[in-house]
């Protein structure tokens, strides 16, 4: 059985270019001797992930981090391109700017997965190997695109995120238009 313990709040920015204000517990696991207290993290903590596109129209492909996969191979409109993949290796940092104190690395993929309207399934993994904690944190669920605040689920976390779990909301900070398209 697992108790919950302590209240942590995180901050994080997700793949959609957006940051994530993160509500994690940590937890305490009941053993042979008694209820044992896992390691606590930070208290707060906050990062952004930059995201770059490839584009070949720019032939961008000595600085993307985020390439969409091939359209479903379907005969009928598709104005929501649904089934559309996209695999991301991004930057994380401690400020919005890409100059800023790197952190990590946030590895994953997203789909987009409705026929109505831009929704994404989220699945991936904030590698954080700089900076006073280190650690993962996995993150995974759905958003809807044109929510101003978007929500996914942390699921866990290893090393000073030992045990994570909570709720990721998000916000965009800045996106750039101009191909390649950027977004932080």
């Amino acid at each position: 059985m697992v108790h919950p313990r302590a209240s942590l709040k995180l901050f994080l920015l997700g793949p959609s270019g957006n940051i994530h204000d993160c509500h994690i517990q940590t937890q305490e696991r009941k053993s042979q001797h008694g209820w044992k207290k896992l390691p606590c993290g930070p208290s707060k903590f906050l990062f952004y992930l930059h995201n770059t596109v490839y584009n070949p129209v720019v032939d961008n492909q000595d600085y993307f981090n985020s390439i969409y996969g091939l359209p479903p191979n379907i005969s009928f409109p598709n104005p929501f391109s649904f089934g559309v993949m996209n695999t991301f290796e991004d930057p994380l940092t401690a400020g919005p700017s890409n100059s800023s104190t790197s952190l990590g690395k946030a590895q994953g993929f997203y789909v987009l997965n409705s026929f109505t309207e831009f929704t994404l399934f989220h699945l991936f993994t904030a590698n954080i190997t700089e900076g006073d904690f280190k650690g993962t944190i996995d993150i995974c669920g759905q958003l809807r695109e044109v929510d101003p605040i978007r929500y996914l689920t942390v699921v866990g976390g290893t090393g000073a995120f030992l045990g994570a779990r909570g709720l990721a909301s998000s916000t965009l900070v800045n996106i750039d238009y101009t191909p390649p398209a950027k977004w932080t």
